[in-house]
């Protein structure tokens, strides 16, 4: 019997590789951006720390308009639209510096950059009017500086018809407040002149405001203001067309607005004679506030970004309060639906609203980023409470 040999062949065994399963808490995620329904049901199934993450994200993305906006800013973009005849006012009192040999310049005081008009009697040169600032303890006369020019005005007369006449028109005041010592107590606190000014000129009311509101710059020891207002709207001080502060710690020494009239900004002259020479003068008023200006951008920059952000984070959780609300009715199926699981729901619907605040913010005008966030949240919530938690989906 012969030795028969197998071949014995050895078969290979595919090894089939196991598809995993796809991240639940991606597919919500995605799903949120566009639906309702993968939103609710994540913000439900998904860890708290997850909603947590979807909260702050959006309420950062929403902010990024807003943040870049104010980082933009500048001091001279007071001067970016209709003055209203103050650039004329500016020219006109910067000459007026120059004829009467008053400077308003900035010295180094104990440490301190303030202005000072080097005992050359602003108050007796160029001021043409005093206005009367008081408190419960103390009455200070503020010299001023005013332009007044002739402006044609619609009125009815005392026939009942529509006639025009030309009346004298303040178009600025420049009020000079370095020099005053005394202390002022306002909202509680105490405070320079020209802090107590710009208060007391906003709160103006009746024939107080009829007299005295108008288009103002306030040159105080360490601080700067300027209001630009429409003359057809002075009937709220609180609301000025243009408006800007500044402090002159961070203007440079010897700074004097007198050569405004007179040299730029990098002490070429300036002839009366160049066709542009208000625009060169006003360019100086621009760069003051520039340098001004950057001593209060970065406090500006974070007070604004603080309110929004707060606004935001309120109008976030009012979200998830809403949906905790429309789900209590008898015959809602979402009855179940705890407070905690509520607020994460609200959480994940806040990512698109943002998204589209952080788009259209860079498109629309500035103003309307809020409304964006607002209304787009409000949309989709609607939405979720009638479509996909309402009753009827039982």
């Amino acid at each position: 019997m012969s030795n028969k040999k197998f071949k014995q062949k050895t078969q290979k065994v595919k090894v089939e590789r196991v598809k995993k399963e796809p991240s639940m808490a991606r597919r919500y995620l995605v799903g949120s951006l566009i639906n309702n329904r993968a939103a609710y049901d994540g913000g439900r199934s998904q860890k708290w720390y997850l909603a947590v993450i979807l909260f702050i994200f959006s309420i950062v993305i929403a902010l990024v308009p807003p943040m870049v906006q104010i980082s933009r800013t500048k001091g001279s973009d007071t001067f970016n639209a209709n003055l209203y005849h103050t650039d004329v006012a500016l020219v006109k009192f910067a000459q007026k510096l120059d004829e009467q040999n008053v400077d308003l310049v900035v010295k180094e005081v104990s440490g301190e950059k303030v202005f000072t008009d080097n005992g050359t009697n602003f108050a007796t040169l160029v001021a043409t009017a005093n206005f009367t600032l008081t408190d419960t303890l103390s009455t200070q006369w503020v010299p001023y500086y005013s332009f007044t020019q002739t402006r044609e005005v619609t009125v009815r007369n005392s026939a009942g018809e529509i006639v025009t006449e030309e009346i004298d028109f303040e178009y600025l005041r420049v009020y000079y407040t370095a020099n005053i010592e005394t202390t002022f107590i306002f909202n509680n606190s105490t405070g320079d002149a020209g802090s107590y000014l710009a208060t007391k000129l906003l709160n103006l009311e009746g024939e107080a405001a009829k007299d005295n509101v108008t288009s103002h710059m306030i040159i105080g020891k360490t601080k700067l203001f300027t209001r630009i207002y429409d003359p057809n709207k002075l009937s709220d001080p609180k609301t000025p067309y243009r408006s800007f502060e500044g402090r002159t710690s961070t203007l440079p020494v010897d700074l004097n607005i007198r050569n405004f009239a007179t040299k730029n900004m990098a002490g070429d002259a300036l002839l009366v004679t160049d066709p542009n020479y208000a625009t060169k003068v006003l360019d100086n008023f621009a760069a003051l506030q520039d340098l001004a200006y950057k001593a209060v951008k970065p406090m500006t920059f974070w007070l604004q970004t603080g309110i929004y952000a707060v606004i935001f984070t309120l109008i976030g959780l009012v979200m998830g309060l809403i949906i905790f609300i429309s789900t209590r009715g008898k015959m809602n199926p979402n009855r179940d639906l705890k407070f905690i699981e509520a607020m994460k729901v609200g959480a994940w619907l806040l990512p698109t609203p943002a998204l589209l605040t952080l788009v259209l913010g860079f498109i629309l005008p500035a103003q309307y980023f809020q409304m964006i966030f607002i209304m787009a949240l409000g949309m989709r919530s609607v939405w979720l409470t009638m479509r996909t938690l309402g009753p009827q989906q039982q």
